[in-house]
């Protein structure tokens, strides 16, 4: 991995937890400071729902040009897991433009 991917991940990272997550869906209980990049996001940990879900899929979108309707629903669950899985999702795309396995 070189530097500069490393910071573009953390940029990203950075923008899922704050534009994505607190901003988007309005979370008022925690600071992006207090999820972790390997948080569960729905469900279990941070306690999302589909809806929430649909809202970071049009979020990564808007904000990454990043469409995920081409995934079947099996791998998109693996995908929108946690933050690091999210901003994988999003580099794959943006530097391959392919689709994620």
């Amino acid at each position: 991995m070189t530097v500069n991917y490393e910071v573009e991940m953390d940029e990203i990272k950075q923008t899922i937890k704050q534009t994505l997550l607190i901003d988007r869906l309005k979370l008022e209980d925690i600071t992006a400071e207090e999820i972790t990049d390997d948080m569960i996001l729905f469900g279990e940990e941070l306690g999302l729902d589909s809806v929430e879900a649909f809202e970071v899929m049009v979020g990564m979108e808007e904000v990454y040009g990043v469409m995920v309707e081409d995934l079947p629903a099996t791998e998109l669950k693996i995908h929108l897991r946690n933050v690091q899985s999210i901003a994988e999702l999003i580099m794959a795309r943006k530097t391959k433009g392919t689709r994620v396995q």
